[in-house]
């Protein structure tokens, strides 16, 4: 996930010197989901494609039928 940041830091992230404020980099999705929620970065929105793409891992998975319904009690 490409992310921008917002506040400094020091060290390493992803195993490569701490990015400067501003600058965007692409990080994997559990590393940037982390950063943007601890408000130290923000997601950079892509092409349409890319949004595409997010939209379809993120989706929640469909739950089955369910049990079936009662049937009338006088029938």
């Amino acid at each position: 996930m490409k992310v921008r940041i917002l506040e400094a830091g020091s060290g390493l992230l992803d195993n490569r010197p701490y990015p400067s404020v501003g600058d965007e980099v692409e990080l994997p999705a559990g590393l940037a989901i982390s950063l943007v929620n601890d408000q130290r970065a923000e997601l950079v929105t892509g092409t349409a494609a890319e949004t595409r793409e997010t939209a379809a891992q993120v989706a929640p998975e469909k739950r089955g039928p369910g049990r079936p319904r009662k049937s009338p009690q006088g029938a």
